[in-house]
């Protein structure tokens, strides 16, 4: 069977909640603790980036007309001269199979590579590209929520997973005195975490 995107958000929230679980086993210090339990909502996170990314993937040669946000995507002009060179090279060489899809499929994979979709304006953009805009109402519905609200949480989280990954989760303090951290509880964890597979889910029922 094929591995779906939605497969990959399921198996990397998996994970996620398996190392939120595992923070709570008796004997790790306090601090290890702790940050397996900021590690488990940034690995939610990649859950829901991971997702987009292999949606537009999954959608890309799919399109009568293609989405304006895929069709926007910008290639490095020196990136296109050497696919097309190596294209050119294999239709002269035994057994003359070129795979132009194929080179495409690995140079919008290579600049998707670059973006992130974890932020509402991004997985907006990543919707756009992917066939899906404008489908906002219909992804709130499905989780009891208004657009507004499902993206006022995502924010909230993604600021946080933010704040883990480029600031190591130090609280802001213009003369700190110490390694003084945020703290982020099990329950609060795991309700990020929740929100993130509920709303890939979401996603996942209008494509």
């Amino acid at each position: 069977m094929p591995f779906r995107p939605f497969d990959a958000a399921k198996h990397a929230t998996k994970r996620a909640t398996a190392m939120l679980e595992a923070s709570n086993q008796e004997g790790l210090p306090l601090g290890v603790k702790d940050d397996m339990r900021r590690f488990s909502v940034v690995l939610a996170v990649a859950a829901l980036d991971t997702y987009m990314h292999r949606l537009i993937m999954d959608r890309a040669f799919s399109h009568s007309k293609l989405p304006g946000r895929l069709a926007e995507t910008a290639i490095p002009f020196d990136r296109l001269l050497a696919e097309t060179d190596a294209s050119a090279k294999a239709a002269r060489s035994k057994p003359f199979n070129s795979r132009p899809t194929t080179r495409t499929r690995t140079v919008l994979r290579d600049q998707l590579l670059k973006k992130t979709f974890q932020s509402p304006a991004e997985v907006d953009e990543a919707l756009g590209m992917a066939g899906l805009s404008g489908n906002w109402k219909s992804i709130g519905e499905q989780m009891g929520m208004t657009k507004k609200q499902v993206e006022h949480r995502l924010s909230q989280i993604v600021r946080r997973r933010n704040w883990i990954v480029h600031e190591g989760d130090y609280e802001r303090l213009d003369r700190p005195r110490g390694p003084n951290m945020n703290s982020l509880s099990q329950a609060e964890a795991g309700d990020d975490i929740d929100f993130l597979a509920r709303l890939t889910a979401a996603i996942d029922s209008i494509t």
